[in-house]
């Protein structure tokens, strides 16, 4: 099995297995100090089996600061491989405050293995005042 996972602005699933991204591959936040640090977006996940990997699989997302806590509870499904072999897609909208600036890090997991890993920065924005930045 292979997997991928990717971050945008909105994602949207067609009925053709296709997905349109707005402003894919977001893995920077920059927010003022002393704000929330908003995160809201879609993740996308693709997972492609072969032939043998057909039927029934469980993934899991998971978000976890850079000491591997997690952030939120896990989202968790299911996903079917068609006879034949092909591919699945999650599409999850998310709307969150992140706890603090550093690393995350975005970790697909499909029966139980790690298929990828997305990561984002949560980083201090930098200010301009009118005698240039702060």
């Amino acid at each position: 099995m292979k997997g991928f996972i990717y971050l945008s602005d909105c994602a949207r699933q067609h009925p053709d297995g296709t997905v349109s991204l707005l402003r894919g591959g977001i893995d920077r936040i920059h927010t003022p100090r002393n704000q929330p640090i908003n995160f809201h977006g879609s993740f996308v996940a693709r997972m492609a089996g072969s032939l043998g990997e057909a039927g029934m699989h469980d993934f899991k997302l998971r978000l976890l600061m850079e000491d591997g806590q997690t952030v939120v509870p896990d989202i968790t499904g299911r996903f079917e491989i068609p006879q034949g072999g092909g591919a699945a897609t999650a599409v999850v909208d998310f709307a969150l405050i992140l706890p603090s600036y550093g690393r995350y890090s975005l970790v697909l997991i499909v029966d139980n293995h790690e298929l990828d890993t997305w990561e984002v920065r949560a980083l201090e924005a930098q200010v301009k005042t009118s005698g240039g930045q702060q």
